[in-house]
């Protein structure tokens, strides 16, 4: 097809391109479709009517012009370069040519000047409804007509092209029908399919909701006629809820949480609230008390006031956790009460807390295991206590056991054969279910733990367990207790021969040195031998053979009477009994030094004591620091007290000693692990 903008003979009129004649033409889509016989028989009428050899139904597009019906004419398209119908596009009427070969717009059109040599036209133009001209039907001759049309002829082409026209928009109308058919039955599939997909995807995720293993809440907000919410309904619970609560999954749904478990707590219906209010999600780990049962999970919103939880039942672990971290507190405490009452009293209050049970306590059996004598018990608010004796075989048949060492274990008085008949004393002590634990010493049981609840309880092995713990904890703690009384008595008898001995030692250097000229040399040895029994009454007043350095500091420093006067500086620090001996007998010379030449031997002197761990190499640092004193020297002479100092704290040196015009200063170090041991 030729390009009409490159034609140097043939203009084609502008209409030929105008966008709103060309988008008019595409609202018809009929350009390119096949042959139809209702187009071609009103080409064959047109023919017959203008006594026609060619008659063309012709569609004009932007760069060509298409046949939808042709009769006599071999082509189906031409380039407008060979369009005579492009200038019907203009007339208001009829378009007919005479003798195409004398007009000067299609004197050179090459299907005039060449085959197949036509010489007449006559067009009817094809009129939208919008007034644009899509094109034309032509009537064609190879001869000319210089008288052209007559009146009727040119009538019935006229009539025949509103025809077309008329064709033209039924067959658009079809279209659309049938488009809009087609778009029916595509959508009417997809929605099929959807369905399909939708019932799939439904039997789906219900057989899910239905296997989950956790619980899953589908909730709503409950509001009163102010709009605040007040309560939550259950909308839908899959069957693992009901197995996790213990309520048949079936026969909540429309009922509040309040109204399924009377008495929850408000924790269970204000956090599901907040979650819908604010679409905030939320986890949680609480318990539901009147079920006992510990539950952790996650809530998060929904559309609208409906909120959704899934959750597991996590009481063993919670229970587990509860009872480690009793048992953590329990050792704690033990490891600073120093009396059996206080031990069990506050053991008692923690295993109480912990097991959320009523009445907690410790009895004595007596030598025959007939009578239980029970001390001062933990008790929750309300519960009375039943401290004081109590014979056994009041209370049914549960002595033999507990003699034989077996935990005595009742989950409901009311059906235990063991107790079935003597009811009426454990509701008079409002007990329901009960653990008592032996405890033995060499094979006999001495005293039993007792545990009560108002409730019937299940207690399983791993509360069993858990009291039996307990129970050896307080033994060994009360064993201590006693193991260390005795350690006093034998360390206070230890005392008291050391020093009648020392005694006898001093007063045989006495009567021994009596004669000798110095008597400070003899001063100096009765003081050394005091502070070497000072050290020792140190050791052996404290219930550990190593003794805390404040404590021997402070021992010594009483002996020279200058207390106000000394300030003492340092954290809690252990030494060993080498050690312990070491830093008096040190600290003895110091002092003596100080009160004899330093400090101390003028009013308004001070001394400051000192000690600290080196963080970088791990060491004591003793110090002894004078001020106000005295200007002090170098001693010149060397005795044992100088070579005593010069020792150190553990015989290996390690001292610093400073005579400064503010005072003597001495510092000692030594490996503080090394004299925690010696």
């Amino acid at each position: 097809m030729g390009d009409h903008r490159t034609n140097p003979y043939l203009p084609v009129p502008g209409d030929v391109s105008d966008e709103d004649r060309l988008a008019a033409l595409d609202d018809y889509d009929i350009l390119d479709t096949p042959p139809e016989e209702s187009f071609d028989g009103i080409a064959q009428l047109a023919a017959l009517a203008c006594d026609a050899p060619t008659a063309l139904v012709s569609l004009v597009a932007g760069d060509r012009q298409w046949f939808k019906a042709r009769i006599g004419f071999p082509l189906c398209q031409t380039d407008l370069s060979r369009s005579v119908c492009a200038h019907a596009l203009a007339e208001s009427d009829l378009l007919v040519v005479p003798d195409l070969a004398a007009d000067p717009r299609t004197r050179h059109n090459p299907l005039v000047t060449g085959a197949p040599h036509i010489r007449f036209y006559a067009g009817a133009p094809l009129r939208a409804e919008d007034g644009h001209v899509l094109g034309s039907l032509c009537v064609i001759d190879t001869e000319p007509r210089p008288e052209g049309l007559t009146g009727r002829q040119a009538g019935m082409l006229r009539g025949l092209a509103q025809q077309v026209m008329a064709l033209m928009a039924l067959r658009r109308s079809l279209g659309d029908r049938d488009d809009a058919m087609a778009r029916r039955q595509h959508l009417a599939r997809r929605l099929g399919q959807a369905h399909a997909r939708l019932r799939i995807s439904e039997a789906h995720w219900r057989g899910l909701f239905d296997r989950l293993t956790e619980g899953l809440i589908i909730g709503e907000v409950v509001r009163d006629d102010a709009g605040q919410a007040h309560d939550w309904r259950y909308l839908e619970v899959n069957p693992a809820w009901g197995e996790l609560v213990g309520i048949e999954h079936t026969s909540v749904a429309g009922r509040t949480i309040r109204e399924v478990f009377p008495g929850i707590e408000d924790a269970w219906v204000q956090e599901f609230i907040r979650v819908a209010e604010t679409g905030e999600p939320a986890t949680f780990t609480r318990q539901v008390g009147s079920l006992d049962r510990w539950y952790e999970g996650r809530a998060f919103s929904l559309e609208g006031d409906r909120f959704a939880a899934l959750f597991l039942e996590v009481t063993a672990r919670v229970q587990a956790d509860i009872r480690r971290n009793a048992l953590l507190e329990i050792g704690d405490q033990l490891r600073n009460l120093t009396t059996p009452e206080d031990m069990t009293s506050r053991a008692s209050a923690i295993v109480g807390r912990a097991l959320g049970a009523t009445r907690v306590g410790f009895g004595q059996l007596d030598r025959e295991g007939e009578h239980v004598t029970i001390g001062p018990d933990w008790t929750a608010p309300s519960m009375t206590s039943i401290a004081g004796c109590h014979r056994f075989e009041d209370y049914g048949d549960i002595r033999m056991g507990l003699l034989l060492g077996k935990p005595l274990v009742i989950h409901d008085v009311l059906s235990d054969s063991r107790t079935a008949d003597d009811l009426a004393r454990w509701q008079r002590a409002d007990i329901r279910s009960l653990v008592n634990i032996p405890i033995q010493e060499h094979g006999r049981t001495v005293a039993v733990f007792l545990v009560h609840d108002t409730r019937p309880r299940i207690w399983n092995a791993e509360t069993i367990a858990f009291l039996r713990n307990v129970a050896d904890r307080l033994t060994s703690s009360v064993a201590r207790l006693k193991a260390e009384a005795d350690q006093r008595l034998v360390n206070q008898e230890l005392s008291h021969r050391m020093k009648n001995m020392l005694a006898m030692v001093q007063a045989i250097a006495a009567r021994t040195l009596r004669e000798v000229a110095e008597q400070d040399v003899v001063t100096t040895f009765r003081d050394r031998l005091l502070a070497l029994s000072q050290a020792h009454d140190v050791l052996l007043q404290t219930s550990r053979a190593p003794a805390f350095l404040r404590e021997v500091v402070e021992g010594v420093l009483r002996q020279t009477g200058q207390m106000p006067r000394i300030s003492l500086s340092g954290p809690a620090v252990m030494l060993g009994p080498r050690a312990t001996l070491s830093v008096s007998l040190l600290l003895h010379e110091l002092t003596t030094n100080a009160t004899k030449y330093g400090a101390l031997s003028v009013e308004g002197g001070q001394v400051v004591v000192g000690w600290r761990i080196d963080p970088g190499t791990r060491e004591l640092v003793f110090t002894c620091e004078e001020s106000g004193g005295p200007t002090v020297l170098e001693p010149t002479r060397k005795g044992f007290g100088s070579r005593l100092i010069q020792a150190g704290l553990t015989g290996t040196g390690g001292v610093v000693l400073r005579y400064l015009p503010s005072g003597f200063r001495a510092e000692m170090r030594a490996d503080f692990e090394q004299l925690q041991i010696s």
